[in-house]
């Protein structure tokens, strides 16, 4: 057997593997749907699909750098000119360095058609679920019940006694991810236990997505004139665009979003 055979083939299936899980990736639902639903595809989770990215990332980085090295000849002859001299920034080391730039900032400064094609992605991943099957709030199954209760505006007692109704012995101490897990269930199914016997609260909770949403979308879930919000948020010292992502523009200026929305949600 040959190394230099070895190497590029690893690269190949490494180069395979990564394709499949940075598509599913890339279409997968949102991280707290993912965790809220349970969902998987093919038998695994999102956090598994992380996972085998991120090891063959490695493993084709490993065999790059293998390949570099089997290969030094041929690729430093793409770094000389026609007198057979070095040259490191030859035409087409520039025009390959144009092209990287070229999507690294397209990317960065949400330049089309990179950002249709970002939206394109989260437009996928928001058909996974339906709109009710989305958590009160970001990272909600790693709540314990009894800040859980509190965050979604329930009675913890009552939340205890509507999960023992269902025959669910737990304590306030518990995670909803916890609970979930145990009874072989989804923090969104222990969710619906408790509304279906206590009524649907957290209407502090409603507005979800905060990371991705930019301002004008805010906005409309919260019935409000674009121009009229930002002017109300102008008066508590926000400064930003329609078009600016909220909980990141609101995060640089010393704000929290979850905060900010509920000033809005408690003037209804």
């Amino acid at each position: 057997m040959k190394l230099k055979k070895i190497t590029s083939l690893t690269m190949l299936w490494s180069f395979f593997i990564m394709t499949y899980t940075g598509i599913i990736l890339f279409i997968a639902p949102h991280g707290r749907v993912a965790y809220w639903t349970n969902w998987e595809l093919f038998g695994w989770s999102k956090d598994q699909f992380a996972q085998i990215h991120s090891t063959f990332m490695l493993l084709f980085i490993l065999a790059t750098i293998l390949h570099i090295y089997y290969n030094w000849k041929p690729l430093t002859s793409y770094m000389k000119n026609s007198l057979k001299q070095f040259v490191f920034f030859t035409k087409e080391m520039l025009v390959a360095l144009l092209i990287s730039l070229l999507f690294l900032l397209g990317t960065l400064y949400a330049i089309p058609p990179f950002t249709s094609f970002l939206e394109f992605g989260d437009s996928i991943k928001d058909t996974w679920v339906e709109k009710n099957q989305e958590p009160p709030y970001g990272h909600a199954e790693e709540s314990t019940l009894k800040d859980f209760s509190q965050k979604t505006g329930y009675d913890i007692s009552k939340v205890l006694v509507a999960l023992k109704e269902h025959n669910l012995s737990v304590t306030q101490t518990q995670t909803i991810k916890e609970i979930a897990s145990n009874q072989n269930m989804t923090a969104g199914q222990i969710y619906a236990l408790i509304t279906d016997s206590l009524g649907v609260k957290a209407k502090s909770n409603k507005i979800s997505g905060l990371g991705r949403k930019n301002f004008e979308q805010v906005a409309k879930e919260l019935n409000i004139d674009t121009d009229k919000f930002l002017e109300q948020l102008d008066t508590l010292g926000i400064k930003a665009h329609k078009e600016d992502k909220f909980k990141s523009t609101l995060e640089k200026q010393g704000f929290e979003a979850r905060e900010v929305i509920n000033k809005f949600l408690k003037k209804k």
